[in-house]
């Protein structure tokens, strides 16, 4: 009686915790950021952003960001980076004419 009780409070505790570690995993994450004053053009009025892919090739360059937002005077650049789980996501913003 005493074995098994000790035996199924001992599964209880470690359930528990393996499913609190879980939610502070998932719950988690990490978020840094940088800004650069590139040029000394003014920020201007255009965006453009550029993201990673958690799967496949992915550009989040400067450049690809200012094509996106069809900048050619870049005033500034953003970028930030966080973690989703375990997947790094990138994205550079430019601000620009």
């Amino acid at each position: 009686m005493v074995i098994n009780f000790l035996i199924k409070t001992t599964t209880m505790k470690l359930k528990f915790l393996m499913m609190a570690g879980s939610i502070m995993f998932v719950m988690s994450s990490c978020t840094i950021g940088q800004q650069y004053q590139v040029t000394g053009a003014p920020i201007g009025s255009k965006e453009g952003q550029a993201k990673t892919k958690i799967i496949g090739n992915s550009d989040f360059s400067v450049k690809a960001a200012a094509e996106n937002g069809g900048i050619t005077t870049i005033g500034a650049v953003q970028h930030t980076q966080k973690m989703i789980l375990i997947f790094p996501v990138s994205k550079t913003t430019v601000y620009g004419n």
